[in-house]
């Protein structure tokens, strides 16, 4: 379930003066506005609901019936910030923030991606292996926004990368590369506990000689601390790695991360 909210900061000062216990006057509008941004965005990556926000953070359901409206004091704030480890308040210092078309996600927010993947999908030459790529996301400190790219690789040939978008509220996080006008598009769910994410991948495929088709695959990111040499390359089947991704990569249509619509 979504967290609603009033969409303008207009609309969060119009809080009667029979709850202004409740209203700390030391946070703006604009601040409320973007600590109730920052807990939808934190309830659409855990995929839960506004009950189990309310049992995570120990608050009743009255008091996060409030904060849906922007009705609810510092101290609040702080017990959130608190018991869920998260950051819901500006630290006062200037933030980066992404371009509007990128989702307007400061560099505070997007620090919880940052890190190293192993992105697999299944292989587009050889029918059943699975091939898995070390990739990393990080901060592109000219252009203000999340970047996934592989590391370099120590030859001529230029790493792989893409921009990523985080629609507000959204339960997905959208990565789109552009080589030479040759358009590449990732669809994944949030970052989860477990540090997974899942959905679907539209590139061009070989096809045989020269000759590249649409191709629609599932894929999945799993973030480690440290990615270790077994974890990539090509994985044929019968290798207890090819057994674990392409169990993943299984869930992504069966656990409804996404769905291929074809004509009955």
């Amino acid at each position: 379930m979504s967290l609603s909210y009033p969409h303008h900061p207009r609309n969060i000062s119009k809080i009667t003066a029979t709850a202004s216990c409740e209203f700390d006057m030391t946070i703006t509008d604009e601040e409320r506005q973007r600590i109730i941004e920052a807990i939808r965005t934190y309830m659409a990556r855990e995929r839960i609901s506004r009950e189990e926000f309310a049992q995570r953070a120990k608050l009743g359901k009255s008091t996060i019936d409030k904060l849906a409206t922007g009705l609810f004091s510092e101290r609040t704030i702080l017990q959130i910030e608190a018991r869920l480890n998260i950051k819901l308040r500006d630290s006062g210092a200037s933030t980066a923030t992404a371009p509007a078309e990128y989702g307007s996600y400061t560099r505070e927010e997007a620090a919880y991606f940052v890190g190293d993947y192993v992105f697999a999908r299944p292989c587009f030459q050889e029918a059943g292996a699975i091939q898995a790529f070390q990739m990393e996301i990080a901060w592109a400190e000219k252009d203000n926004v999340l970047i996934l790219q592989e590391p370099p690789r120590g030859d001529e040939i230029l790493p792989q990368a893409g921009r990523i978008h985080i629609p507000r509220g959204s339960n997905h996080i959208f990565v789109v590369s552009n080589e030479n006008g040759c358009l590449q598009t990732i669809i994944l769910s949030q970052l989860n506990v477990l540090k997974r994410m899942k959905g679907m991948m539209l590139t061009m495929g070989h096809a045989f000689a020269n000759i590249y088709s649409p191709v629609a695959v599932p894929v999945i990111m799993n973030k480690h601390i440290r990615v270790e040499p077994h974890m990539v390359g090509r994985m044929a089947p019968g290798s207890a790695q090819h057994r674990t991704y392409q169990a993943e990569l299984a869930s992504v249509e069966a656990e409804g991360f996404a769905r291929w619509v074809r004509p009955s």
